[in-house]
């Protein structure tokens, strides 16, 4: 049995994917290159980057023709630490739910607390995805669907004891957010881990200006992109304080801000240029941070999921290996760099033995 868990509570969409040379203009039709759907979600993507960073990409396929062979579960023999990977969430029961419950399944995500409604014609989340070409750029367009249904109940993250799966009835290590699913059930979710002593990492994406401050005290990690670090910040002090690439004391008053109201440990992506990391001094009060430059890119083919690889990346690394930050930014910001050279979202995200373990 995995001795850690890694809970992910969020959205589930169908990603409706069109490639085209470049962005439309207003009232412009163009002919695409090509479209594609598949699984995807803020939440499903970071769960799928969780589980398969945690694992080897043959030992899950070994573990699957095994448990289809066998009625009995089969045990993992790969060498690195295994995390279970749990999904909180619902789709529509319609063809779009049940496809995406089965990729997260054959990913090694556990998705037995999936919910799948039809009352009030409640259908699968979707996303209108537009890939430019030639930058690999994206544009999406989200109806949220099932996600709007997720309420928090103190069970949410809390299962009966009365679970027959021991990995149900225990607390997570771990708990992973966004914004994806109601405003109302995350601030509700993260009040609940406070009170109950877990760890909670926050990706405020899409972000929001009416996030409330109360979310930022006693969080673990806060990981955002920075323009959703601007949007935050405007909602704290009136203005949009913009991340200024290249300057690390602007990026590091800015970490301050959030390390006043509260959170311990603050990352700030920042696309070409890399990542911002500053994790709070407990014993001087203060912030301590650094910079990583990005990891070297072949091609950029697609950015749909970076952002959701180096969350699942970061997560892993914290909690299955242990690591501080910079170390964690560090394989989280190479994950990241592997996972734009290739098309889609769940998809392109890499399993852990293709990017080399960390600190391996």
């Amino acid at each position: 049995m995995p001795s850690k868990t890694i809970q992910i509570i969020g959205s589930l969409n169908i990603d409706l994917i069109t490639r085209t040379p470049r962005h439309p203009s207003p009232g412009e039709t163009l002919t695409a290159t090509s479209f594609t759907y598949g699984p995807g979600g803020k939440g499903a993507n970071q769960a799928v980057a969780c589980a398969r960073l945690s694992r080897s990409k043959n030992n899950q396929q070994q573990q699957q023709q095994q448990q289809a062979a066998s009625p009995s579960p089969s045990t993992s023999s790969s060498s690195t630490p295994t995390i279970n990977i749990q999904m909180i969430g619902a789709v529509g029961k319609d063809f779009f739910g049940h496809h995406l419950l089965s990729e997260l399944k054959a990913n090694g995500v556990d998705t037995t607390r999936v919910q799948q409604r039809e009352d009030d014609g409640q259908k699968t989340g979707t996303a209108v995805v537009i890939v430019e070409e030639d930058s690999g750029e994206n544009r999406i367009l989200i109806t949220p669907g099932a996600n709007a249904s997720v309420v928090s109940p103190p069970s949410l993250i809390i299962p009966p004891s009365s679970s027959s799966s021991p990995s149900m009835t225990s607390l997570p290590d771990l708990i992973i957010l966004q914004l994806e699913i109601p405003l109302a059930t995350v601030v509700s979710i993260i009040a609940t881990a406070r009170e109950t002593g877990i760890d909670v990492l926050l990706n405020p994406a899409p972000a929001v200006g009416d996030l409330p401050t109360s979310v930022y005290g006693g969080l673990k990690h806060l990981i955002m992109n920075e323009s959703e670090a601007g949007i935050l910040m405007q909602a704290l002090g009136g203005e949009r304080e913009e991340v200024e690439r290249g300057n690390p004391k602007n990026t590091q008053d800015i970490c301050e801000r959030f390390h006043a109201l509260g959170v311990t440990n603050v990352i700030i992506t920042l696309g070409a240029k890399g990542v911002y990391y500053s994790f709070r001094n407990e014993a001087e009060g203060w912030g301590e941070g650094g910079h990583v430059p990005a990891a070297e890119v072949e091609t950029v083919v697609d950015t749909t999921a970076a952002g959701d690889a180096f969350v699942g990346a970061y997560a892993v690394a914290v909690v299955g290996h242990g690591v501080g930050v910079p170390d964690a930014v560090r394989w989280a910001n190479g994950v990241g760099a592997r996972t734009v050279e290739k098309e889609g979202a769940m998809g392109a995200i890499p399993w852990g033995d293709e990017v080399g373990w960390i600190g391996g």
